[in-house]
């Protein structure tokens, strides 16, 4: 048996586990076919053979029971391991009534399989049978075994930092970049960052992942720095927009890996900038007060992505130090429409104006839009117009050009 934190692989006949063995893990078959059987002096009775797709070993885990059955690989299997400490964090991940709900259900689980015997056929308490495609086990699964492949994309280095220019409208040159994950496969295709970004934010990878990136931002910006050189006497230096998932707004780690990050690269403090979506501002608002705090205190800025889509956004504003708002793509849309929509824009100009905070456009597709957000006071504008995300090389080569331009 081939083995490691989230895999099996069995050979034809090789045994996962006998009749009083821990149960400390349960399995997804991922291809194979694996025979559930029990041994009875008349001989070995088997109870079910299972195939892809199909979980077994659930009860087990939940009650920290002994097997009550053997299993064992009928053709060459490959399995997803499920252990205590994915359970966990799976429950901790669910919505408060849920968690709550799930924490009960478990518990009475546990003090039902207290009273169960061996019996003659215990294959109902720790067998689940295989999931109807489009239903919530189904996509569970879908969603287990997306996880597990970021995980390994992780382990081979397949995730990258693309970068995507921010423009002082205006002038239209490069002022600094916003860092966006990008999942390149071993055969050079790229993943669409929507098939496997909210996977990631949503688990614990995330932790690990979004260190990753800081430090990778920080390096790759020491290089674009080297590129960059400021137009206007007013200009900054060049910096870099990190995205922070609501998970690590907790992590212990991640000041000191930004503080490291900025010494290890000679950068300022103010030339690595985080941005938290709004819905996460309001969802984790003492957490968020804290960590704004803490990285403003070490010199890092902090802007508001997607403002506008959260409910009481001027309550907050008074009471978070953030010190740049980046507003939502559809109002900028519907700035080309409609009045109201142009008056939307101008009055996040002036607010951001009021409060000493930037303002960014992003979402900025047509010569049109940006001209509008410039007329309307916002300092920065983003998107298609400008740029697409690129890897550092082109970034790189980018700013050269700008350079050659002068």
């Amino acid at each position: 048996m081939i083995e490691s934190a989230a895999q099996r692989l069995l050979e034809p006949g090789e045994v996962l586990f006998r009749t009083g063995d821990i149960g400390h893990e349960a399995y997804l078959i991922e291809s194979g076919a694996v025979e559930i059987y029990v041994d009875r002096p008349e001989g070995r009775r088997v109870l079910a053979l299972l195939g892809a797709d199909d979980l077994f070993g659930e009860l087990a885990l939940i009650g920290d029971q002994t097997r009550t059955a053997c299993a064992r690989a009928a053709t060459a299997t490959r399995l997803s391991v499920i252990t205590h400490d994915l359970l966990h964090d799976q429950l901790e991940r669910a919505a408060p009534l849920l968690r709550h709900l799930l924490r009960v259900t478990l518990a009475r689980c546990r003090s039902n399989l207290r009273m169960i015997g061996d019996g003659e056929n215990p294959a109902p308490t720790s067998i689940a049978p295989a999931t109807e495609p489009g239903s919530v086990g189904s996509l569970a699964l879908t969603r287990l075994r997306l996880e597990r492949a970021i995980a390994e994309a992780i382990e081979r280095e397949e995730l990258e930092l693309f970068y995507q220019p921010i423009v002082r409208l205006g002038g239209g040159h490069v002022v600094g970049f916003e860092a966006l994950a990008r999942w390149r496969r071993s055969d050079g295709t790229l993943v669409p960052p929507g098939e496997f970004i909210w996977v990631l934010e949503d688990s614990k990878l995330i932790l690990e992942f979004g260190r990753w990136v800081i430090r990778k931002a920080a390096a790759d910006l020491r290089k674009l720095d080297a590129h960059h050189q400021p137009i206007r006497v007013d200009d900054e230096p060049l910096f870099c927009s990190v995205n922070l998932s609501v998970r690590q707004f907790g992590d212990p780690e991640l000041l000191p890996v930004l503080r490291a990050a900025l010494a290890d690269h000679a950068l300022q403090a103010g030339q690595l900038r985080l941005e938290i979506t709004e819905s996460g501002l309001l969802n984790n608002l003492n957490a968020a007060l804290e960590l704004i705090e803490q990285c403003r205190a070490l010199g890092c800025r902090v802007v508001v992505d997607d403002f506008g889509t959260g409910y009481s956004s001027l309550w907050y504003l008074h009471s978070l130090p953030v010190d740049g708002l980046k507003l939502d793509r559809a109002f900028l849309q519907d700035s080309t429409r409609s009045d109201r929509g142009l008056r939307i824009v101008r009055a996040v100009g002036r607010l951001a104006a009021d409060l000493d905070m930037s303002a960014i456009a992003e979402g900025i597709e047509t010569p049109e839009q940006a001209a509008i957000c410039h007329d309307l006071g916002l300092d920065y504008g983003q998107g298609y117009y400008f740029g697409r995300a690129v890897p550092l090389a082109q970034a790189q080569a980018l700013l050269r050009r700008q350079v050659a331009d002068l």
